[in-house]
């Protein structure tokens, strides 16, 4: 294995929407009505793919919940500013950046939340990086797989690729790729180890 790739959310920042209900200063009927109404699944996907700004976004969440344009833009930026780091993969990865590894990351990320999290510290380590909304396609369509392996130079057979969710893990492995779905941190960062270290 020469190439380990990470997926973003759930991986290397946290992302939990029963954390978000929780930890939410503001009304949680908001996000209590767009998680049971269904609407992440019904815009998110457009807002990773690039095809809707967060302002087209907020707009759509005001008339969806019926609540004013200003409350739906900071619940927005509230779920922006909750992804923070999960210490155990970036430890990890500033270990794997020590060896012999090309680091890469590949996620389903909106523009504006991928602009907030680059400059962080973790990016550093990563040779090439496939954001979502910057390619207009996301996972688990096999095109963006394809379109690392291709862009980097990739051997299927020589990359890692490691999610949180199953369908994109099943995706990569259609192609060849090893990976460790990321459902269990702990487990996860140990599998990892295990395999690499």
């Amino acid at each position: 294995m020469k190439n380990i790739v990470f997926d973003l959310g759930g991986v290397v920042v946290d992302w939990s929407p029963e954390r978000l209900m929780q930890e939410y200063p503001g009304d949680k009927e908001l996000p209590l009505a767009l998680f049971k109404g269904g609407f992440f699944e019904r815009y998110w996907t457009q807002f990773d793919r690039g095809m809707l700004t967060q302002a087209e976004v907020s707009t759509e969440m005001s008339r969806f919940a019926g609540r004013t344009y200003a409350e739906c833009w900071d619940f927005m930026e509230y779920i922006k500013h909750f992804l923070v780091d999960i210490p155990g993969t970036v430890e990890l990865i500033r270990e794997l950046a020590g060896r012999d590894y090309r680091l890469f990351c590949l996620s389903n990320m909106s523009v504006e939340y991928y602009d907030y999290l680059k400059d962080r510290e973790v990016f550093s380590y990563f040779e090439g990086q496939i954001i979502s909304a910057l390619e207009h396609v996301i996972k688990p369509e096999e095109a963006i797989y394809r379109l690392l392996l291709e862009r980097y130079g990739l051997q299927a057979e020589k990359t890692l690729f490691i999610d949180d969710l199953k369908p994109n893990v099943a995706a990569a492995e259609r192609l060849g790729i090893h990976t460790v779905h990321f459902a269990d941190r702990q487990w996860g960062i140990q599998k990892i180890k295990e395999m690499l270290l």
